[in-house]
């Protein structure tokens, strides 16, 4: 994981960005579906969910995303798992970085909510977590999101990414805090077609 942050961090860094014709730009719209895995930052656990976003460049350098993640379970070794549900979904923007090739690196800023069930324990007598004294065990809980991305438009209808999001809120409920802070990867094929014909560079 700290390989792929590094990689995220500093490649837009090494691309001078210059005025040449772009592979993207204002008109491009693109989505994505995948698989994505997700680590709390406040407990032990692997989160697996199935992701998907939909994505309109309304700028050649600023887009508007809205995206979807759907948990599909969790693994919890030596620790008790503390979310049965944990599905979220975002809306906002993401800046481009400008490239003289088919790389788009990107940073994204997406508020959104989270749906979450807190799981049941499976001793209530020794449970470690308040679940059993909660009157609202499950939640829609207002969330925040930073996202750091790489698209590779290998065409003018397929492309390829790999992006690390960074996600910060809590279950909202009548118990203590419970911690929705994760860190979330996910990477693989996406589609894209263009919308609006770019004048002199998409025929």
């Amino acid at each position: 994981m700290k390989k792929v942050l590094i990689i995220i961090l500093f490649l837009p860094m090494t691309m001078a960005a210059q005025d040449s014709l772009r592979f993207i730009g204002k008109g491009l719209f693109s989505g994505k579906g995948t698989l994505a895995v997700g680590k709390p930052t406040s407990f032990n656990a692997t989160n697996m969910y199935v992701s998907g976003n939909l994505e309109y460049y309304c700028e050649n350098n600023v887009s508007f995303r809205g995206g979807l993640y759907v948990f599909l379970g969790a693994s919890r070794p030596k620790s008790p798992l503390v979310l049965a549900k944990n599905s979220t979904i975002f809306f906002g923007y993401n800046y481009h970085f400008k490239t003289n090739n088919h790389l788009d690196p990107y940073l994204g800023f997406e508020p959104g909510a989270s749906w979450t069930q807190l799981k049941a324990p499976d001793n209530q007598s020794t449970a470690p977590y308040p679940y059993n004294i909660s009157k609202y065990p499950q939640s829609l809980s207002p969330i925040a999101s930073v996202t750091l991305g790489i698209n590779y438009y290998a065409s003018k209808y397929t492309h390829l990414f790999i992006e690390v999001t960074y996600i910060d809120g809590v279950h909202v409920s009548d118990i203590p805090a419970v911690s929705l802070s994760e860190i979330r990867i996910a990477f693989g094929f996406g589609f894209n077609i263009w919308v609006l014909k770019k004048k002199g560079s998409h025929n």
